[in-house]
């Protein structure tokens, strides 16, 4: 924690953030500006919606330290929607190790601790922004109305870094104030310990945030992105632990969700879903009525460095990760083809009576050089890509690396999702209401009503969200026999995979050409229990204060 934690924050311009004339991005179209120093900081209004500014921005990051850090394109990669892939199996080793859950603290999966380092890296200055953020408001001059509004931005924004942090490494220490030197080196608390301040700090975040559209708010965190947020974090703490959330002055039971999420999906939230699914994912729809919680990025401040200065640009480094390697021509650019889409997702799609639309929206297929002039088929080469988030020309940057400055914003959270959280969260209790739920979202895409049921919900949530981050960590909250089954029952051969010719089942042939076979071979180690080590370089600064993770 010891470069962590600082009494100096890099914060950012101010010199759009109370433009408001309808653009969807104002409060996160900034300049990065150099470091302020804390002392002389936090007297104005303007002086702390820059530093709120900054607590913002650590949520574009993603990639620091060179470290290949596009955390959702890690999520699809560990689960079974998508292989690593890359360009050899030397590239973004890292991932490779997260793929099977082979990560190590040595080479060759975690060489020079540059990968899950910079993860850590990458929460931890969120957090500790957040915390000298709340540790100064007070000292502003300003209305209390203001103050309690930002106050309930940076808790949001504390537990949305939180919950990634305890989800990927489970045991972190829990550190919720502003911290002097001698105070670093924190052990690591109970993962339920660290969930119920997620909890708290979410409840203590809808008391004051506003009842409106991202959009109306400037692309800011609402009351909506709160409580849905919270709902996420019960399911996933209520499956991979069976708790309850307890904020310490009330228990969040799945009563109390299913009374946040009713609230989201009542006609006066506002919400609904688009009526074409594709159009989710153009920048006509950022911020619109399916949006519960977005994050904002942008292209319009672009950065010319390399793709390590990511940390100072506002784009999606997810969509240069998906992108199809070696294309030159319109409307893809050459990306890095991590994250390949498996035949086991290809296939979960329906197919009778009719197709299901999803596929063709989540799925993009190329696989000749007449579809992408010029694409390489890289390692675990499925002729798959992502097709949500995918370098097409609608999102790229005029000027500065492109690579860095794809300015497509991040669909964290989308109303679908909480009416299948909703729906999930009736069975048994309130059927109707499950059933309704369930087959609003597949009426959206023609496709006819179901029975809620857990596998029903399961298999919803899988094509609905698939390439949004979100599978993986469903598959850990049904159970680690459960995310095993699926992980390794992904190891299927599709019609394009790399040296091999025919589509078939669990992948038994011998090498082919130029990828060998069992590079899609999946046997998830279920020891790590999905989970990453605890950085090394960590564990040494602390003096053995942090202690490793089950099976590292």
């Amino acid at each position: 924690m010891q470069h962590i934690q600082k009494n100096i924050m890099f914060l950012v311009a101010a010199t759009l953030l109370l433009v408001t004339n309808g653009c969807k991005k104002s409060f996160l179209e900034i300049t990065p500006a150099s470091q302020i120093e804390e002392s002389n900081f936090f007297k104005t209004e303007l002086q702390t919606t820059q530093a709120l500014a900054g607590i913002y921005h650590v949520l574009q990051w993603g990639n620091i330290n060179q470290g290949h850090t596009p955390l959702m394109g890690w999520a699809e990669a560990a689960s079974d929607d998508a292989y690593s892939g890359g360009g050899s199996s030397s590239d973004a080793v890292g991932v490779k190790g997260i793929e099977n859950f082979k990560a190590t603290t040595t080479a060759p999966f975690n060489a020079n601790d540059g990968t899950y380092g910079s993860v850590w890296s990458i929460y931890y200055q969120g957090i500790a922004r957040a915390n000298t953020y709340l540790a100064n408001i007070d000292r502003v001059e300003s209305t209390a109305n203001f103050k309690a509004l930002t106050t309930g931005e940076a808790k949001f924004l504390r537990a949305h870094f939180y919950f990634d942090l305890v989800k990927w490494f489970e045991n972190v220490p829990l550190i919720i104030k502003q911290q002097a030197p001698d105070e670093y080196n924190q052990p690591q608390a109970p993962p339920q310990e660290v969930f119920n301040q997620i909890a708290k700090d979410l409840v203590d975040a809808m008391a004051v945030l506003p009842k409106t559209s991202m959009k109306a708010n400037a692309g800011r965190a609402t009351y909506w992105s709160a409580s849905a947020l919270l709902a996420r974090v019960y399911l996933f703490n209520k499956g991979v632990y069976n708790t309850e959330l307890n904020t310490g002055t009330r228990v969040i039971d799945a009563a109390a969700v299913r009374t946040y999420l009713d609230e989201i999906i009542a006609p006066s939230a506002g919400f609904d879903l688009i009526g074409n699914y594709s159009d989710i994912w153009r920048k006509a729809n950022e911020l619109g009525i399916e949006s519960v919680w977005e994050v904002v990025h942008s292209n319009t401040q672009p950065v010319s460095g390399s793709t390590s200065d990511q940390f100072r640009a506002q784009g999606n480094y997810n969509v240069l990760y998906f992108g199809p390697r070696g294309v030159n021509g319109n409307p893809y650019t050459a990306g890095f083809s991590n994250a390949v889409p498996t035949e086991s997702l290809y296939r979960a799609f329906e197919t009778t009576p009719v197709l299901d639309p999803r596929r063709a929206a989540t799925i993009l297929v190329l696989n000749s050089t007449a579809a992408a002039p010029g694409i390489i088929k890289g390692w675990q080469h499925t002729g798959y890509f992502n097709n949500k988030y995918n370098t097409t020309s609608e999102y790229k940057t005029a000027s500065g690396l492109n690579d860095i400055n794809w300015g497509q914003n991040l669909h964290a959270i989308r109303f679908s999702d909480v009416l299948l959280m909703a729906s999930e969260l009736n069975i048994g209790v309130d059927q109707t209401k499950a059933d309704a739920y369930l087959n609003r979202v597949r009426s959206r895409v023609g496709l006819g009503n179901r029975v809620a049921t857990i596998d029903n919900i399961r298999h919803e949530r899988r094509v609905e969200l698939a390439g949004e981050g979100i599978r993986y960590w469903d598959l850990l909250r049904y159970g680690l026999p459960y995310a095993k089954q699926m992980i390794d029952a992904s190891s299927l051969i599709g019609p394009y995979y790399n040296g091999t010719s025919s589509l078939g089942g669990p992948i038994t042939l011998t090498s082919g050409a130029n990828t060998p076979a069992n590079a899609y071979q999946m046997d998830w180690d279920v020891s790590k229990r999905g989970r990453l080590p605890i950085p090394p370089a960590q564990i040494t600064l602390s003096n053995g204060v942090l202690k490793p993770n089950p099976g590292y």
